[in-house]
């Protein structure tokens, strides 16, 4: 299994493949830092990938990959890579999140950690984040590469448009649209639509400014 990112959420990834029990092999991919090492030392003899030759290589034989990064447009332009060079985009799913049984849907590459409670009729596209603690109601669409931080709250009917971000500890009343791109300030209670490429803040969540 192949994690993207080497960073604190790599190996919260990992902590996952380890509950996962699919923990061997494992090797990480770097193309920012090319001298990265794991100081770890249970990482050290890790494989660290940092070109898009040995990408390609690991790919050929084990195309599995997991996105071991937040922020949307980087999982986008990650995946996009790997995707291009053959890779297949693993559901990366915590043994310790709770999953409703009715006609749930969860996209390829996405991340569900520990203690996420997913209930029914959700739909879940492919590379979204949904991190600690968060819940997630009936009937909600949350929209491919979108980020949703710990101890979220999600109520039923919410639509989140792809790429959006939600802040750490925010609740979305029933029925909330988050438009493509927005942002969502840490702590904000949600009670209207949030427009694309926005942010908001607060409670109640009121407009900040217009996002490029």
């Amino acid at each position: 299994m192949l994690i993207v990112g080497t960073g604190g959420f790599a190996l919260e990834s990992l902590e996952i493949l380890y509950q996962l029990e699919k923990e061997q092999g494992v090797v990480f991919f770097n193309n920012v830092q090319p001298d990265f090492r794991f100081s770890i030392e249970m990482l050290k003899q890790c494989a660290v990938l940092h070109s898009e030759e040995e990408l390609k290589k690991q790919l050929v034989s084990k195309p599995d990959f997991v996105l071991g990064i937040g922020n949307p447009k980087h999982r986008k332009l990650l995946y996009d890579l790997l995707v291009s060079n053959g890779g297949k985009g693993f559901p990366l799913v915590s043994p310790r999140a709770i999953i409703g049984k009715i006609n749930n849907r969860i996209g390829e590459a996405t991340n569900i950690m520990s203690g996420v409670i997913i209930t029914s009729d959700v739909t879940i596209e492919k590379g979204v984040l949904i991190n600690l603690s968060v819940t997630v109601g009936h009937n909600t669409v949350i929209g491919e590469f979108s980020e949703i931080c710990p101890n979220v709250s999600i109520s039923g009917n919410c639509t989140i448009h792809k790429g959006a971000f939600i802040g750490t500890s925010d609740t979305l009343l029933p029925g909330i649209v988050i438009g493509e791109g927005a942002v969502v300030a840490a702590g904000a209670i949600v009670t209207k639509h949030v427009e694309p490429y926005t942010m908001v803040a607060g409670n109640p969540a009121v407009f900040k400014k217009k996002l490029a």
